[in-house]
Parts: structure tokens; C-alpha cells; sequence
């Protein structure tokens, strides 16, 4: 399962001080939940909000974030898909508004999706060079190792934002 520092990453949260909208972030925190049936892994998260807008505003502001779905892997290679459930919104005066939301990363069979779609390609004959199954296979392997590679890439560049926007240097 992907741990909350992922999840954080490949959701793209904004960092502490990030102008969103008209909305400034004073705060994040993503915390891993309780897991569930079937591989399901859930996260807790909290976003602090100053600025104008009300409700609507912070909703509106946030929506392209909570939209996001991507697709991620554990530390084992295993994919999972990312989402967010409905964000709760509290006023706290002051134009300040804290976000409540669960997310959550259900594990997928990307492997499997991706051996479908290349049957699919090579029995419309879509293919430019016909494969055969070890061949196929030998493309999927080699393009999920690169799609791992440039999650980790993305994760790490986050984490090291993120370190410097806490202080912690590189």
C-alpha cells in the first residue's frame, strides 16, 4: 500500500503558504487510516484555508485537487488507484476554513489491463510490429518499469519540496 508521504505526492497537495485561488494554505496533514477489504488503504486529510470566498469558494478552489485519480505504486510494485471522498468544509472565522476529507488508494491490476489492451491492439491489427506473447510481455514489464521510475521521481521531487518548505534543507 502507499504510504500518506504518497499519496500526498501524487495528489499534488500545495505546500504551507501556496496561494490556491484567493486562498492562501496555512496547513496540511495527511495521515494514513485504517485499511480495508480488499487492499483498500484510506488516508485522513486536513487543509487550513485563509481568504476570501466562503464555502463555495474554499469547494470551487478545491475541486480540481479532489478530482485527481491517478495511479500509483507501493513499495512492492503493486498499483493502486488514488482518489478523494467528499470534503466537509468548517468556517473558522476569520475568512478561515479547515477541510476534511478522506482519500483513499484501492489496489488495481494494471498488468493485467495492460496484457488486455495489447491483445486488443494486435487482434484489430493496431500494432506496427505483431508481438507475440513473451514479446508483449517483455512491453508491459518495460513500461511499468518506467512508469515506476517516473512515480518515484515525482514523489521524491515532492518530498524534497516539501523538506525545504519545512525547513529541512535538501
Amino acid at each position: 500500500m502507499p504510504f500518506a508521504a504518497t499519496f500526498r505526492a501524487m495528489m499534488d497537495f500545495p505546500l504551507v503558504g501556496d496561494a490556491l485561488g484567493d486562498f492562501v494554505v496555512e496547513g496540511v496533514d495527511v495521515t494514513d487510516g485504517p485499511g480495508g477489504p480488499g487492499g483498500l488503504h484510506t488516508y485522513t486529510v486536513r487543509i487550513a484555508l485563509q481568504g476570501p470566498g466562503g464555502k463555495q469558494g474554499v469547494r470551487k478552489t478545491l475541486k480540481d485537487l479532489f478530482a485527481s485519480h491517478p495511479t500509483t505504486f507501493s513499495a512492492y510494485g503493486n498499483a493502486y488507484q488514488l482518489w478523494f471522498g467528499k470534503p466537509e468544509i468548517e468556517r473558522l472565522g476569520d475568512q478561515r476554513y479547515a477541510v476534511t476529507v478522506q482519500g483513499a488508494g484501492a489496489r488495481s491490476n494494471l498488468e493485467h489491463e495492460l496484457h488486455r489492451l495489447l491483445s486488443y491492439l494486435d487482434e484489430t491489427d493496431r500494432l506496427a510490429a505483431q508481438t507475440d506473447q513473451a514479446s508483449g510481455d517483455e512491453v508491459i514489464k518495460a513500461y511499468l518499469q518506467g512508469y515506476q521510475a517516473e512515480i518515484r521521481r515525482k514523489v521524491g521531487r515532492y518530498k524534497r519540496r516539501l523538506r525545504r518548505a519545512q525547513g529541512g534543507g535538501r
